[in-house]
């Protein structure tokens, strides 16, 4: 019992003292956003704004607009879907109606042989693009400012050995509870952890949520099609990169997803999908565990006997992890309305403890209706009945 006492006093020392550097570098990253975007070069280079569908969301025309209304002079713009049976292929027609003189074009179809389908897609979308110079790849559920594609060329375009550029996002609960512990999670967990990270090391891996790419950083790694059979594409397109020479840089420019999980096993299967690639692709990625206070907490409490010491161990962690959430969510992420969730954060981490104890049980996960497993290498295959 006394080395369980140990071990939890020392989740909790470290989790209190990850809560303190996190919020320090979320104030440094807060004062980047507000940096001046970069100029454009004298001629702008050609853009490809690649966008793999599936599904049709409640958010995801409004997404799609945000990206036509950019601005951007040299830009045309890419969905690819895996077939018109797919409901999100009525949205890029009605919009190519709204939107005539943007250069739309519809991608129907896959690149088979991949395992990976949004790579599939992004494979027939790049060889279409074939003139431009950048790629940009967003998921479906991103939206963007005005301002987004130019601050993200420039910062791709100011220094010649940066390869890939790509962008930290913020979360917008649009559904029930389910929706808002997503939206959690990518604000106080995600977030900071990768605002911490680039603070302290270069970064060698991209986001998926938004990745521009310069042609010949992806020709250099072997396109698209390198990444046909990896779960964690946008990870490895960013360490590929980086291992080819090219820095990876993080965008000053922040995107916005939309969370609609409709119910708590969608939450549940998304995040251990996550914790099983991050397992996979990133083995000192189990060390976050030690990062999980609230649990940390309880265990000393337990183990302790309910000592006066340990009750105020556990009240001091809730309110540093709130005030670091709180911090997150309203000063630097500027998502008030999200501020009314802030009591559940210290729940949502004993969640996300019991994620990451159950992703340790295998290598299989869940992903738009398909089984897969990865394997040790980060490549995947389909498991079928």
């Amino acid at each position: 019992m006394a080395v369980l006492v140990w071990l939890a006093g020392a989740g909790v020392t470290i989790s209190l003292l990850y809560y303190a550097a996190a919020s320090i570098a979320a104030v440094r990253f807060a004062r980047r956003l507000a940096s001046p975007a970069p100029p454009l070069p004298k001629i702008a280079p050609r853009v490809a704004v690649l966008k793999p569908l599936h599904g049709l969301s409640h958010s995801l025309a409004e997404n799609l607009v945000s990206y036509l209304e950019l601005g951007y002079p040299r830009a045309e713009f890419f969905f690819g879907i895996s077939s018109y049976n797919d409901p999100a292929a009525g949205v890029p027609v009605a919009l190519k109606e709204r939107y005539q003189f943007a250069p739309i074009t519809l991608i129907v179809g896959e690149e088979p042989g991949c395992v990976n389908l949004k790579v599939a897609k992004l494979i027939r979308m790049a060889a279409r693009a074939a003139k431009d110079e950048i790629f940009v790849v967003s998921d479906a559920d991103v939206a963007v400012d005005r301002g987004h594609l130019r601050r993200l060329v420039g910062e791709l375009a100011a220094d010649e050995k940066t390869g890939v550029v790509t962008c930290l996002y913020r979360a917008q609960p649009l559904g029930g509870f389910a929706a808002r512990l997503e939206a959690l999670f990518v604000n106080t967990d995600f977030a900071p952890m990768v605002m911490l990270s680039s603070a302290i090391e270069p970064i060698r891996y991209a986001l998926g949520a938004t990745i521009a790419v310069k042609r010949e950083a992806l020709e250099a790694i072997g396109g698209f099609r390198a990444l046909k059979d990896v779960l964690a594409d946008d990870y490895y397109l960013g360490k590929m990169a980086a291992d080819h020479g090219y820095k990876v840089k993080l965008s000053t420019s922040l995107v916005t997803i939309t969370c609609e999980e409709r119910c708590f096993a969608d939450f549940w299967n998304h995040q251990l999908r996550w914790a099983r690639t991050y397992r996979t692709t990133r083995p000192v990625s189990l060390a976050t565990i030690l990062l999980h206070g609230p649990f940390w907490a309880l265990v000393l409490l337990l183990a302790s006997g309910f000592n006066p010491l340990a009750l105020g161990a556990l009240a001091l962690v809730i309110a540093a992890r709130i005030g670091m959430a709180a911090l997150l969510v309203v000063r630097i992420l500027r998502l008030r309305e999200c501020a009314r969730d802030l009591w559940i954060v210290p729940l949502k981490d004993l969640v996300m403890t019991g994620i990451w104890f159950t992703s340790l049980a295998s290598n299989k996960v869940s992903w738009a209706g398909r089984r897969l497993r990865i394997l040790a290498d980060g490549t995947m295959h389909e498991l079928r009945d």
